[in-house]
């Protein structure tokens, strides 16, 4: 990954709400990187195949959308070599199961957060998330680490 100020994260997430209370998060602990938008599974596939946009540095990734889900898109991604580098982090609105969590972790995504409904969790977890040693946590992927909490 670039360095730390130089981070370009990719949101997929169907809930215009959502991508605008991740953007506000990411503005109020002062993280000035570029953020991109993907409105579905289908749309990130086809972001990331542009070759004139570049790769992103970390992917978050909504599970459940319309078109085509984080599942369906995760297991695409990871099927293409030129992209098993890029840290995704998996994120479930509702309830998460421990089957959902480990078909997760088994399709290749780096680590899974339950999307905070409160504004100063989603900050920690964002915080927590950017400032990770991807590089190290890419080459030592646990399930025991797997679960980023607040």
């Amino acid at each position: 990954m670039h360095k730390k100020e130089n981070i370009r994260i990719l949101l997929t997430d169907d809930d215009a709400d959502d991508r605008d209370f991740f953007a506000d998060a990411v503005a109020d602990i002062h993280l000035n990187f570029p953020i991109e938008y993907c409105e579905n599974g289908l749309q990130l596939l086809n972001r990331l195949n542009d070759k004139e946009l570049g790769i992103p540095d970390i992917i978050f990734l909504d599970l459940n959308m319309p078109v085509m889900s984080g599942f369906e898109s995760l297991k695409q991604i990871r099927d293409d070599t030129k992209f098993k580098d890029i840290p995704i982090i998996a994120i479930y609105s509702t309830s998460a199961t421990e089957d959902g969590i480990k078909n997760t972790f088994g399709l290749g995504a780096n680590a899974y957060i339950v999307k905070p409904t409160d504004f100063n969790d989603l900050k920690k977890l964002l915080k927590k998330v950017i400032e990770m040693d991807w590089e190290e946590k890419l080459k030592h992927l646990e399930f025991e680490s797997f679960i980023i909490r607040v």
